[in-house]
């Protein structure tokens, strides 16, 4: 088992990893300090960030089976859900297309939580 879940660790991180550094190397040196930026700004960092961290975690899970790592990733999934749907409640242009992202979102933490813990 714990061969399938490095094979789906590799699959997953290593090989999109692989092919985003070859993508970033293409780019001109603007387009470089753009990503830069938003990739260094706390807005992706505690959105985007949390809940790639915590697919990670949770792909960490079947190696090394502590129980704090499906743990430590559905509160970061939560967390990182919950700090999105206020980015997208405070920059929202329609608040009515911001209460369906919002609807979608804890749609998405249920469903999560829900695997997570089955």
């Amino acid at each position: 088992m714990k061969i399938v879940a490095i094979v789906r660790l590799v699959l997953i991180i290593v090989i999109p990893a692989f092919m985003m550094r070859r993508s970033y190397k293409k780019m001109s040196k603007e387009e470089r300090h753009d990503f830069m930026t938003e990739v260094a700004s706390k807005r992706f960092a505690a959105t985007y960030g949390l809940v790639a961290l915590s697919f990670v975690f949770l792909l960490l899970h079947p190696i090394f089976e502590f129980t704090w790592l499906k743990t430590g990733s559905a509160v970061f999934f939560s967390i990182g859900m919950i700090v999105s749907c206020v980015f997208v409640w405070l920059y929202a242009s329609s608040k009515w297309k911001a209460v369906l992202r919002i609807i979608s979102a804890l749609i998405a933490i249920v469903i999560f939580l829900w695997w997570v813990t089955k």
